[in-house]
């Protein structure tokens, strides 16, 4: 019973894996807008490529060092179920992915019927709980392969498609801000941003139409970066 119950998981990653490959070049053959969807997961997937670059750039924080050492693999206990090993997926990094493409695949349908009907503002379905939630979908599937992935490089591929769909985000609302006005104004009253339930007055000075929101937003990128880039060195391993 359990080979057959992880059998049907592998078969259901493997095709999630393939559509999350697929989906996008499909879209945007037939939409080009959606280029800039999309354009943060195409930036993730190029930083986790293992460039041999890294072999020849030295490691500012690790003297003597290379960079390549973020594209070895992360120490895990092999016991612990909740989290990947060389072999094999974990608990967490499995339900990441398939929580967000569910997510992402439900506000996406949702957004192309609407469209479809009406193209007016929607504010209904999963998106009468967030105002962004295709974006959340992939953030989180994203999350799911960096743990998966076992890469220092990856955590930082992530932390940028993450900075880059904050930023993609806030630009979006200030279009709509423009577009609809109050109507969006007291949407995003009853609308989270990007996590569920969780609504965030901003003061002023950090609204969309502000620049200091997008600078928080790089500072953050960056010192996730440096954190990873300063501490994770003793927490991998190279596979050869």
């Amino acid at each position: 019973m359990m080979r057959k119950i992880e059998y049907f998981l592998r078969k259901v990653t493997g095709l999630i894996l393939a559509l999350s490959n697929i989906m996008p070049s499909l879209i945007v053959i037939f939409n080009p807008l959606f280029f800039i969807m999309f354009l943060p997961l195409g930036v993730y997937a190029v930083l986790t490529w293992p460039w041999i670059i890294l072999k020849d750039i030295p490691d500012p924080f690790h003297p003597g060092e290379s960079l390549y050492w973020l594209t070895y693999a992360i120490k895990f206990d092999e016991n612990n179920i909740f989290l990947p090993s060389l072999r094999r997926w974990g608990l967490i990094d499995m339900s990441l992915l398939m929580v967000g493409s569910a997510i992402f695949l439900i506000a996406f349908i949702s957004w192309m019927l609407n469209l479809k009907k009406s193209g007016d503002l929607i504010t209904t379905g999963i998106y009468r709980f967030l105002r962004h939630p295709q974006y959340l979908g992939i953030i989180l599937l994203s999350l799911g392969l960096t743990i998966r992935s076992l890469r220092p490089i990856s955590l930082i591929a992530w932390v940028t498609l993450l900075t880059g769909y904050l930023i993609l985000a806030s630009l979006e609302e200030r279009s709509l801000i423009k577009v609809y006005g109050q109507k969006y104004e007291d949407y995003s009253k009853r609308a989270a941003f990007l996590i569920p339930f969780l609504r965030f007055r901003a003061p002023k000075w950090l609204s969309v139409i502000k620049p200091y929101r997008y600078i928080i937003f790089i500072a953050m990128w960056l010192i996730l970066t440096i954190t990873i880039m300063v501490y994770m060195r003793d927490f991998v391993f190279a596979l050869r």
